[in-house]
């Protein structure tokens, strides 16, 4: 299949489903959310270490050679920058990201191969990625020739 236009929107309310149904129920993470501003996507949730550790984390997306970009450029837990937490959070990202074979991590990026993401939980697709852009609430996504 060779998809020649797309412009896909993408509401927080669907990415919060996506993580839903599509997260691990087995990562020690709570009250995971996503939210979309700033031309960013912020992911929050509660970290149990010793104590519940609520964070935050934003991400910067963009496209690379086709595949979908996303790099880290913030961290918080319980509304301090950079603490000792972050190692821990980003190592669960990092896990999860091992077990797909679609994503790899490249230095301090993590890159998706959309097309082979697509053919494991949809259908096979030439999709073309084009751009990934962000406004208040929603994320569109526009691939093709």
């Amino acid at each position: 299949m060779e998809l020649h236009a797309l412009r896909l929107s993408l509401t927080e309310h669907d990415l919060n489903e996506l993580l839903r149904k599509y997260v691990s129920k087995n990562i020690d993470v709570e009250d995971l959310r996503v939210k979309l501003a700033d031309h960013a996507v912020h992911i929050t949730g509660i970290y149990p270490l010793f104590f519940p550790v609520k964070f935050e984390t934003i991400w910067e997306l963009g496209v690379e050679d086709g595949h979908a970009t996303a790099k880290l450029t913030s961290f918080k837990a319980m509304g301090v920058p950079g603490n000792i937490f972050k190692s821990a959070v980003v190592k669960i990202v990092e896990d999860l990201a091992r077990q797909e074979s679609w994503i790899r991590i490249v230095g301090d990026r993590f890159m998706a191969d959309v097309e082979l993401g697509c053919s494991k939980y949809a259908v096979l697709a030439h999709l073309h990625l084009k751009s990934i852009s962000i406004k208040p609430g929603t994320m569109f996504v526009e691939a093709g020739h």
